[in-house]
């Protein structure tokens, strides 16, 4: 009898601790979708159209790639960039619209496959410019950059041990602020600025540097505690498929054709 109890209780614990972990396990095998956000005027990767809606490149192509999988996408209303990510830390979205590789990064969130490339540049008045070829020739200059932003770990470790970069909260006020002679530099990716310089009406007011100081992919960052994120590795190959077959290329075509074009 005391053996038959223990065997008992034995299995009244296993089988307890099977049942708390079954609606996990349901859950993550029945997700339906990924919630979702992204900076509302990061063009071509992510921003909202005259309706409001989020679009973009990236959106498009995580759309794409989760619609094969019977995965949809849900959109939450537009905050700023850097509560974005502090609802993606806090678990409280599952999806971020674009953003680049860095270490800190990639040990808290998953990556997905590249869904698109940016060269991020120096934006100067004309007039002002001055030879650029390392992150060095930016010391002792005033410059801005966004608040909530990463370059990658070399530019970000850089920055913040030698920089004078002020964070300014949207990447269209970098360029008004440059224009206006608020600082001698700001950093933008290059097709976003040039999108800005012409809804803002800057041209000739704000130029490029030619040479990039970061040229990288750009990628959807993922909750690891999200109900899909068993999915990540079926939605990359997805997304590696989709570009091999040119569909990657055509959303990018479609939102250039709407926007600034690159020169």
């Amino acid at each position: 009898m005391y053996l038959l109890g223990k065997r008992q209780t034995f299995f009244s614990i296993l089988l307890g601790v099977l049942l708390l972990g079954a609606p996990n396990v349901y859950a993550n095998s029945n997700c339906t979708s990924f919630s979702a956000n992204g900076i509302n005027n990061w063009y071509p990767f992510s921003y909202r159209n005259n309706d409001g809606e989020l679009t973009g490149t990236i959106v498009d192509g995580a759309k794409a790639a989760l619609s094969q999988l019977g995965l949809e996408m849900t959109v939450q209303d537009d905050v700023p960039w850097k509560r974005i990510l502090y609802n993606l830390e806090k678990g409280t979205l599952d999806m971020v619209m674009g953003g680049y590789w860095n270490s800190e990064r990639a040990e808290k969130y998953h990556y997905s496959q590249p869904l698109g490339t940016d060269d991020v540049r120096v934006f100067v008045r004309p007039g002002e410019e001055f030879p650029l070829a390392s992150l060095e020739d930016l010391i002792g200059k005033n410059g801005f950059n966004l608040l909530g932003g990463s370059y990658g770990d070399e530019f970000d470790k850089f920055s913040s041990k030698h920089l004078n970069l002020s964070k300014v909260s949207k990447s269209d006020q970098i360029i008004r602020m440059v224009a206006a002679g608020r600082g001698y530099y700001g950093i933008v990716g290059y097709v976003e600025a040039l999108e800005h310089i012409r809804r803002h009406k800057l041209e000739g007011k704000v130029v490029a540097l030619p040479w990039p100081v970061l040229s990288t992919d750009v990628h959807v960052l993922i909750n690891r505690d999200a109900a899909c994120a068993n999915k990540v590795s079926e939605i990359n190959a997805v997304i590696r498929d989709l570009r091999e077959k040119g569909v990657l290329q055509n959303i990018l075509d479609k939102h250039l054709k709407a926007g600034q074009p690159i020169k």
